[in-house]
């Protein structure tokens, strides 16, 4: 701000002095004030703006309004909303008489006059505020975005606090569907959004989402949370406009569908009613269905239809109030969401989407099976949960022996509601939709007191923001190739065991591997030859280094390549020739490559490697273990070539096959310190001398994600 204050210095010295200059250069400077929070050095040079403007000769008052309007919204950020509605008061009047009722500004400042009347606890006067604005909206579609996002969060809170849920979710999906077209303005714009205002307009979709949820609108809810996740991917990565990103919208409903009392029974029942619905189906197609069981058909459909859509309350109430007309092109503004459901029934092994959402008062499960949802409420805040997953990796990465107590903590909370349900319906492999800080959730590993989930389950981790094919490829043929790192660069430690880890897999030229291609390690090792590589499109792409995990910082984040140098993600995000396309799976066994900043998946070089091609990507939790990774990785190629096996089936065997090893055990003493896939930087947690391989830290830290065929 050192030009500002050259600036009010310049005009005071003028002679005449220039108090519009002066002025004027006060108002740049609160401003910048108030853009780095400096919230008590804002509203001071506001008010001297203002006394500036009141002594020039054509006494501003238009340039007073507006710094009047700063002063309201200064006060309202400190939480001073009593003050913040006396200064809205007083520059309304001008803004009515000089722009008019309907103007921007003055529309603005309803708004604005809202917004600080509910927080004083006047949700009836909000709302009336807020009306206000309307008819600026109404007749502004697309130039009033930015404030239609204000006004109608603003409706959806006051609503909310009268106890009127469906008016509520009415607006909190326009306060979306806003922000979503704000993002699909600037879907080809550069990247300047900070942690804090991802985090501000994050808050609409956990709002909307809420709202739903509590009138048990789960589908809703949870194409809503999607519509997050996808927030996520445009914001850090601005993927190009055909990637549909920024094309989603909430849904309305204005209907509910009749309860009938047999209906409503069988709904109540929903993974039996799907299963006989499928028995039945069967018969049908083999021409044994009877007369009665055809109707018993219709019946059930009928019910799983009410369990499926029993969550969607009605917002008829507040349309009927719309003329026709105008509810017409409302409906129009809001398009359909697909179904999980839909994705389910074309895989080959009976599997089911977790998809997990925290909250700030309650954390919710929505699990979807073929032909139904399911939803659970677990009373744990978002902060809570988040410090016993902190506790949980924690013990983890320290080796800890009471890892297994912390990981049940984490089985009650995660998965125990759902755990029936994934019995009862056969249900084999689990993708996993997760929110947050519970992408660094190992499930695998979750433990339920008698054993480990990987003895049950298949788990990938799946995304709606992140598009994905599920196929079966075919690995006859597969070409496969291995890059490795094992000398020590400035900041990284040697890994002796990624040579051994890469013969293991590909073999030494004496003894055969599991796969069949060429390696290239250490100075063969380069951005060149991983073009190359890349060039031949390889099905199986094997990547052993350091990376190097900077939260929020695609730029400062990088693979550390053989020859030293650093392949960062913003590098392989914009470079063509760094594309994964073709690659069914890359495997990247480098530390932390799953993991994000605060959970944000495209954070890390997993999720950045799909979104560039990549069909499925296995990726790491923490720094992966030299001692026992070439064993894994064995074990987890042999069932993908030789066994036939899915690649989530493949890792859970590997898995298995690791967990059941008791017997092996790993000297950390000198691996802790010299082949530890970590950054320098990265502190890695002090680990006991010897541990056996059945502790989660060697055979858990491996997640799938994409196409797990």
């Amino acid at each position: 701000m050192a030009i500002t204050d050259l600036l009010i210095g310049y005009h005071r010295n003028q002679t005449p002095p220039n108090p519009a200059g002066v002025a004027s250069a006060q108002w740049t400077k609160g401003i910048s004030h108030e853009g780095l929070e400096e919230f008590t050095e804002a509203a001071a040079a506001y008010l001297e703006a203002m006394e500036y403007y009141a002594a020039a000769e054509d006494n501003p008052k238009q340039a007073i309004a507006g710094l009047g309007n700063n002063m309201g919204w200064v006060l309202h950020r400190m939480g001073d909303y009593a003050q913040a509605e006396e200064w809205f008061r007083q520059v309304l009047p001008y803004y009515i008489e000089e722009l008019g009722p309907y103007a921007e500004n003055t529309s603005k400042n309803y708004i604005n006059l809202g917004l600080s009347v509910f927080e004083l606890g006047r949700p009836d006067e909000a709302i009336e505020w807020a009306m206000k604005a309307m008819p600026y909206i109404a007749n502004n579609p697309l130039q009033s975005l930015s404030d239609q996002r204000w006004n109608f969060e603003l409706m959806a809170r006051a609503f909310a606090a009268k106890g009127q849920t469906d008016r509520a979710i009415f607006f909190g999906k326009m306060a979306v569907n806003a922000q979503q077209a704000i993002r699909e303005a600037n879907s080809t714009g550069n990247r300047d959004d900070n942690q804090e205002l991802r985090a501000e307009w994050r808050r609409l979709y956990q709002l909307l989402a809420d709202l739903l949820i509590t009138k048990g609108r789960i589908s809703e809810a949870q194409a809503v949370l999607n519509m997050e996740k996808e927030e996520e991917v445009f914001q850090y990565l601005r993927r190009d406009a055909e990637a549909d990103l920024t094309k989603t919208r909430a849904t309305l409903n204005d209907a509910e569908l009749a309860e009938e009392d047999k209906i409503a029974t069988l709904a109540a029942l929903p993974i039996a009613t799907e299963r006989e619905l499928r028995a039945l189906m069967a018969k049908l197609d083999d021409g044994s269905l009877t007369p009665d069981e055809e109707n018993q058909i219709f019946l059930l459909q009928d019910a799983l239809q009410q369990a499926s859509d029993a969550f969607d309350a009605s917002v008829q109430a507040f349309l009927s109030q719309i003329e026709t007309e105008n509810r017409a092109a409302l409906d129009a503004q809001f398009d359909a969401v697909g179904s999980y459901q839909e994705i389910l029934s074309d895989l080959k092994r009976p599997t089911a989407i977790l998809q997990i959402a925290t909250l700030d008062t309650a954390t919710h499960l929505f699990l979807t099976l073929p032909g139904v949802t399911l939803h659970h409420e677990v009373a744990i805040s978002r902060a809570d949960l988040a410090r016993e997953v902190f506790e949980a990796l924690q013990a983890i990465e320290a080796i800890a022996p009471d890892a297994p107590e912390k990981l049940e903590v984490l089985y009650q909370r995660l998965f125990a509601p759902v755990a029936q349900a994934l019995a009862d319906s056969g249900t084999e492999v689990v993708m996993l939709n997760l929110d947050g800080f519970l992408r660094y959730v190992p499930f695998a590993a979750l433990y339920d007191g008698q054993g480990y989930l990987v003895e049950r389950f298949a788990f990938s981790l799946y995304s709606a923001a992140v598009p994905t094919q599920f196929e079966t490829p075919d690995r006859a043929e597969a070409k496969t190739a291995g890059f490795g790192v094992t000398q020590g660069h400035p900041g990284f430690s040697p890994l002796p065991g990624v040579r051994r880890e890469l013969q293991t897999i590909f073999g030494d030229g004496t003894q055969a591997g599991v796969l069949e291609g060429a390696t290239l390690l250490d100075d063969g090792f380069d951005e060149t030859s991983l073009k190359r590589g890349l060039l031949g499109k390889p099905a199986i792409l094997h990547i052993a280094s350091h990376f190097n995990l900077m939260p929020g910082q695609e730029d400062d984040s990088f693979l550390l390549l053989g020859d030293g140098s650093h392949l960062r993600l913003s590098k392989i995000r914009k470079t063509r020739a760094l594309r994964f396309q073709g690659v069914d799976l890359l495997t990247l066994s480098a530390c932390q490559t799953a993991r994000g900043g605060d959970g944000a998946e495209i954070d890390g070089f997993g999720a950045t490697a799909q979104l560039n091609g990549a069909g499925a990507v296995m990726a790491s939790l923490w720094p992966v273990s030299d001692a026992a990774t070439p064993r894994l990785m064995r074990d987890f190629y042999a069932g993908l070539m030789a066994g036939g096996l899915d690649k989530a089936e493949a890792l859970r065997q590997a898995q298995i096959a690791m967990l059941h090893s008791a017997d092996l055990v790993a000297d950390l003493g000198a691996e802790t310190q010299t082949a530890n896939r970590a950054a320098a930087a990265l502190d890695a947690p002090e680990a006991p001398a010897k541990a056996g391989f059945d502790h989660p830290y060697f055979w858990s830290a491996f997640v799938l994600m994409g196409n797990w065929l």
